[in-house]
């Protein structure tokens, strides 16, 4: 089942949290250079990355890493890592090494297909990662960072060089701090942006989404989604989406989070005669508390098909809680 491809991520930040305590949290945001082996081809590459540590020495993470647009590829995805690092101290340099699996979606156009043609693919990867930090006395730290992604079969591995800063969040629990008391917090946001269909195209209309969010325990809120993706010459879906999400709070207005969950489309005019229309929804977001009752949200959201309609919803909007 497709559901089944992409739970893994899920469960890697269900690790974060049952091993997190009131240590450090870690949020960095990194650039640079991308490099595949076999062509010798050369394109950007992103990434954003969440760290907990695990006692000294340990720490979890969670990423995520756009490998750039080399020929007949656009790749990006999520993974989640186990990391060995040196001991950190307030100022300062320390090391790290990172071994983990990379959950991958990838645009891809079949050898000998026509120009328009083109496929999405997904599946998993090793990653391996080599680290150098950098820590500054305010918390701030700048960061360089290697990363080996290893796939099966024909795919190319890649090796992407990293440059970025990120920011040191001590002595924050990590549940839900903004509530007052029991995990009873009821939300109901407005979002609205941009759809981009996965194709060399990239096709982008307006999307919007209307999400009704209830928080069921100190690290788990559950998410009821109504979603239109917009029309574009790629796609045109309209429906209904459920996740469970995975919260972390960086301070008492912050919060990060990854929602995973299934996604019934009503309205499906991608592909005509196709019948099985089987779609999820992996998403990222934060959330900022303005006051007790208005929560601005950013989130990133990727439909994923069986039926090469993969697309991209970035959106922006005000909640209500109550």
């Amino acid at each position: 089942m497709l559901m089944h491809r992409y739970w893994r991520p899920a469960a890697m930040l269900a690790t974060l949290l049952a091993c997190a305590g009131a240590r450090a949290q870690d949020l960095s945001a990194q650039g640079g250079a991308l490099r595949v082996s076999g062509t010798n081809e050369n394109s950007f590459a992103v990434g954003i990355s969440y760290a907990q540590p695990v006692g000294d020495y340990l720490a979890l993470s969670l990423g995520y890493l756009n490998e750039g647009h080399p020929d007949n590829h656009h790749r990006d995805g999520v993974s989640g890592q186990i990391w060995l690092r040196s001991h950190i101290s307030e100022q300062g340099l320390s090391w790290g090494v990172g071994v983990g699996q990379y959950y991958f979606f990838d645009t891809s156009r079949p050898h000998g297909a026509p120009g328009a043609v083109y496929i999405n693919d997904h599946g998993w990867a090793p990653i391996y990662s080599v680290q150098a930090t950098w820590h500054h006395p305010n918390r701030w730290y700048t960061q360089v960072q290697l990363n080996r992604v290893v796939p099966s079969g024909a795919k190319e591995p890649t090796t992407s060089l990293l440059v970025g800063v990120g920011y040191r969040f001590d002595g924050v629990r990590g549940d839900k701090l903004h509530l007052d008391g029991p995990s009873t917090d009821e939300t109901l946001t407005v979002m609205a942006g941009q759809s981009i269909v996965n194709s060399f195209e990239s096709e982008r209309s307006r999307a919007a989404t209307l999400e009704y969010r209830r928080a069921v325990a100190r690290y788990i809120d559950w998410t009821v989604s109504y979603l239109h993706e917009g029309t574009s010459a790629g796609t045109h879906r309209t429906g209904v989406a459920s996740q469970l999400w995975l919260i972390r709070s960086l301070n008492k207005d912050v919060e990060l989070g990854m929602g995973v969950g299934p996604y019934l489309a009503f309205e499906v005019h991608d592909v005509p005669g196709t019948r099985s229309h089987k779609a999820g929804l992996v998403s990222m977001a934060g959330r900022y508390h303005f006051t007790k009752r208005v929560v601005g949200e950013l989130s990133l959201n990727r439909v994923v098909t069986d039926y090469h309609r993969d697309a991209d919803l970035l959106l922006v909007g005000l909640g209500f809680s109550y």
